[in-house]
């Protein structure tokens, strides 16, 4: 797929994926229609009620969600709870209720925020519980794929607390093989490994239809194909899909049911909808987080927004007699793998289902159970690779352990609880890494001085205090002790007092103490301690400096460990010539690397033929380093332009800025056109980049380069210091400096001066050059009240 024509990634709703999504629907939809008969089953709800919360999960949801790539629907972590409910309210009316009472709990909770409770698993246990989630998926499916298919409920437990296991299970299965689901799911899985090929996603017609598609509907050919010529090994029954048929319109509309309003004064009711909402909710946030890992443009959602989604989605399912829903990570996994890319995705899953239920139920009771379990089963194996728990083990313990202690606690419980252990095991990692690097220690010596170096870890608590007081009381005297905090997120009160008044001792024993922050707490800290003494204060700012470049060092290095070498291999493809005074440096202004502009300022980023530092990178970056542009910067807020307009300098900076001086005298009749002194201004901050553009033209190594036809464009921008926008000014030298051309370019005939077409390549001034044609003559401005052509 051609990256250039895609929208960016930060986008959840576009057409540009609609070839993606439609495949991602698809087979969502298709594996989702067996699950949600099974939780509804497994619940001892209405069959239809699951079908309900699929359809509403993924139009409803769909629609108010933000999430890219997550499907909603019932979810088989609701299980026990829709049971407990429906124990406790006696009837399924009831529980309706508690669901729309529910949803409207869920978008309280968006309103007040709490969606950024997800931001506190750590990501390993994120990472966890999908690797479980994927290995449940696998072992789940392998009776299925045997032909043992009683078991149809989404169920992420492998021993469930009513008694099954999953070893039963598959001996059960093993003694009732049926050899055409065998066959099928083996068909089913060869299909599926093919289309991961290179040379059927290369192909041009293959690659655009959905490997799943083309395993299910295969799955259902073969069976009939039995059907036809041996029906006794024929799948039928619980081997195949079971979706509701309803014979009429009425029959239809049956399906659906209102909740019973009469229970409004249960108590009950209201300890139920606090509990589908507190599960809902955190399987939603949870779920949501998983399913940003496996998006592919890795865009996040926003937590707050999709609880208020979730919300809305059980309210509407509970009015229309549907169970409650959450966001799916199965289900979403599935879409993503088959090419969902945008909330498209879901609106299409939710659309087939509708469509499903009221124009074909009977064809979609075709499936087979197998075909379904080998797309699940490949899911799984995408959701738990080997290279997964091979990436984990070596980013080290206090990555692994959290991770496989998830997986585990999830294969031996449930999904929420599972994960509640692997948090608890991340945070005692946490705590660990907390208290043992909470500061590090350097020595070395300045010119014949110590120094020692202190360094603060992320997080430092009253669990560090002791450890730090002991390093700064056996400090030695007569030694600067530099205390770096600036990459600490969380540093104690009681830490901080006691740094701060082990300064006073510090000064007794010669000691400078040098105690940085970062940013606004560097700046509050200083101006909080009246005591600290001008020299220690300003000692502090410069070694600032060099924190700072250390955290800049470290941060590239994180983002790319051979950024300083690949940096030094850089060819420039631009010069920039910018002014002193613009403080932004142009790597940050454009996003570019280091080394791919070559910089040049000078105050009020002018273009003079004397000045031979700017001649000389001139010539070397043309004829040398071959670039292709050149752009001269200026930018609001100049204040060698200002004082240019204020003509008070003198000495050396006057006579540099008589260039912008004689500039502004020759367009004071354009400038005082202008209203204010601002305006006026920035635009001799424009005309200033113009003619140093225009000055940049007539030089000796651009026309060289012109007349060698090499490939050179000159640019001119104004950077805007309020926003930090950039402005291509467009300059053209033979539009903007189409007034020489007018002027100054005459040719002598008996009838008088007759204006020349072409290009100006000089300088305005008084000159002769003798043509075919005759003598051209360039002579200066005219007066205003002359006739043209009289000098």
């Amino acid at each position: 797929m051609n990256t250039a024509a895609q929208p960016t990634p930060s986008s959840s709703w576009t057409l540009a994926y609609f070839k993606n999504d439609l495949r991602g629907g698809l087979v969502s939809f298709l594996v989702a229609v067996p699950l949600c008969l099974g939780i509804a089953l497994a619940s001892g709800a209405p069959l239809f009620s699951g079908i309900i919360a699929g359809i509403v999960g993924g139009l409803v949801v769909g629609v108010l969600s933000r999430s890219a790539v997550s499907i909603s629907g019932p979810e088989a972590g609701l299980i026990l709870v829709v049971v407990s409910a429906l124990e406790a309210l006696g009837s399924f009316q009831a529980l309706q209720l508690a669901v729309c009472v529910a949803g409207l709990l869920q978008v309280g909770l968006g309103l007040l925020r709490a969606g950024t409770i997800s931001n506190f698993f750590p990501s390993s246990v994120i990472k966890g519980m999908l690797a479980a989630i994927g290995i449940i998926l696998i072992l789940k499916q392998l009776p299925h794929l045997l032909g043992y298919d009683a078991d149809a409920a989404e169920s992420l437990a492998l021993f469930p607390w009513n008694g099954g296991d999953l070893q039963g299970l598959l001996t059960h299965a093993v003694r009732e093989l049926q050899p055409t689901a065998l066959a099928i799911a083996a068909l089913s899985l060869a299909v599926l490994v093919l289309w991961e090929q290179d040379f059927v996603k290369s192909h041009a017609r293959w690659s655009k239809v959905p490997g799943a598609l083309v395993a299910i509907v295969l799955g259902v050919a073969v069976n009939e194909a039995v059907r036809a010529f041996s029906p006794g090994y024929a799948l039928g029954g619980t081997h195949l899909v079971q979706l509701p048929v309803p014979q009429s319109l009425g029959e239809f509309a049956g399906l659906f049911t209102l909740p019973d309003f009469s229970q409004l004064t249960n108590q009950q009711v209201y300890w139920s909808a606090a509990a589908i909402a507190l599960v809902a909710s955190l399987e939603a946030l949870l779920a949501v987080e998983a399913t940003d890992e496996l998006d592919p443009l890795k865009r996040k959602t926003p937590t707050n927004r999709e609880l208020k989604a979730q919300g809305a989605g059980n309210l509407v399912s509970g009015l229309l007699g549907g169970l409650p829903l959450t966001s799916v990570i199965v289900r979403s996994s599935v879409s993503i793998n088959a090419g969902g890319r945008t909330r498209l995705a879901a609106l299409l899953h939710g659309g087939f289902l509708l469509l499903s239920v009221v124009l074909f139920p009977r064809l979609l009771n075709l499936m087979p159970w197998a075909a379904l379990a080998a797309v699940l089963l490949v899911t799984g194996y995408k959701l738990a690779r080997v290279s997964i728990f091979r990436q984990h083990y070596q980013a080290g313990l206090t990555e692994f352990v959290p991770f496989l202690v998830t997986i585990v606690a999830i294969l031996l419980t449930d999904l929420l609880l599972g994960i509640a252990v692997g948090a608890g095991t991340g945070l005692f990692f946490v705590l660990r890494e907390t208290y043992r690097n909470a500061h590090f220690f350097q020595q070395y010596t300045v010119q014949g001085q110590e120094h020692l170096r202190i360094s603060l870890g992320e997080h430092v608590s009253f669990l560090n205090k002791a450890s730090i007081l002991t390093v700064l009381k056996d400090l030695p005297a007569d030694t600067t002790v530099e205390i770096d905090a600036t990459s600490s997120a969380y540093i104690d009160r009681d830490v901080l007092s006691a740094i701060e008044n082990f300064r006073e001792t510090a000064r007794q024993r010669n000691i400078r103490l040098v105690f940085l922050r970062k940013g606004d707490d560097y700046a509050q800290h200083l101006a909080s301690q009246p005591q600290v003494s001008g020299k220690e204060a300003d000692f502090e700012a410069y070694y600032k400096l060099f924190e700072n470049n250390r955290n800049w060092v470290a941060e590239k290095l994180r983002r790319n460990p051979r950024y300083f070498q690949d940096a030094a291999r850089q060819t420039p493809r631009f010069l920039f010539i910018g002014c002193s005074d613009q403080h932004v440096s142009i790597s940050e202004m454009t996003g570019t690397a280091p080394g791919e502009v070559f910089v040049h300022r000078n105050v009020a980023n002018l273009v003079v033929s004397t000045d031979l530092n700017l001649m000389a990178v001139l010539q070397y970056t043309v004829d040398v380093l071959q670039i292709q542009h050149i752009i001269v910067c200026g930018h609001y807020g100049c204040r060698g332009v200002k004082a240019a307009m204020q003509n008070t300098d003198a000495g050396a900076v006057a006579d540099w800025l008589e260039t912008v001086r004689r500039l502004l005298q020759r367009h004071q009749t354009e400038l005082d056109e202008l209203e204010t002194e601002e305006q006026r201004y920035r635009r001799l901050v424009e005309l200033n980049v113009i003619e140093q553009v225009f000055n940049l033209h007539r030089t000796d190594t651009v026309q060289q380069a012109y007349q060698r036809q090499q490939p050179l464009h000159l640019h001119g921008w104004v950077y805007d210091v309020h926003n930090g926008i950039m402005r291509d000014l467009e300059v053209d030298v033979r539009r903007d400096f189409a007034e020489y051309d007018t002027i100054f370019r005459y040719q002598v005939m008996p009838e008088g001066l007759r204006r020349l077409p072409g290009q100006l390549y000089q300088a305005p001034s008084i000159y002769s050059v003798s043509t075919e044609r005759g003598p051209i003559i360039a002579i200066p401005p005219l007066d205003a009240d002359a006739p043209l052509g009289v000098p």
